[in-house]
């Protein structure tokens, strides 16, 4: 959002467009994307296994509190990750922690 003052006034839909369309905000959002992404790719034993779920600059880092299961995600990267890319194509790689 500009901080510089503006003469007109704005509609609720101009004002949030302009707040959801700051960097810290659409991050947020993109998370949420991300996360909600996840819980559709997966079944309940692995969403159950799944610790944390971050981006950080166009990489999904998945905390996992299973080695077995960190091990066959990590055979299956290649699929998952075009599960990923169908929805939001700035995904660039995911890597199992």
């Amino acid at each position: 959002m500009n901080n510089t003052r503006k003469r007109k006034t704005l509609s609720i839909n101009e004002l949030t467009s302009e707040v959801y369309n700051t960097k810290p905000m659409k991050k947020g959002l993109s998370e949420a994307e991300i996360f909600n992404t996840w819980n559709r790719i997966c079944d309940e034993k692995i969403l159950s296994r799944t610790e944390k779920l971050f981006l950080k600059e166009d990489k999904i880092y998945i905390k996992l509190m299973s080695s077995p299961l960190r091990n066959e995600l990590d055979n299956n990267k290649r699929i998952i990750l075009e599960k990923f890319r169908k929805e939001h194509n700035q995904i660039k790689e995911i890597y199992f922690i």
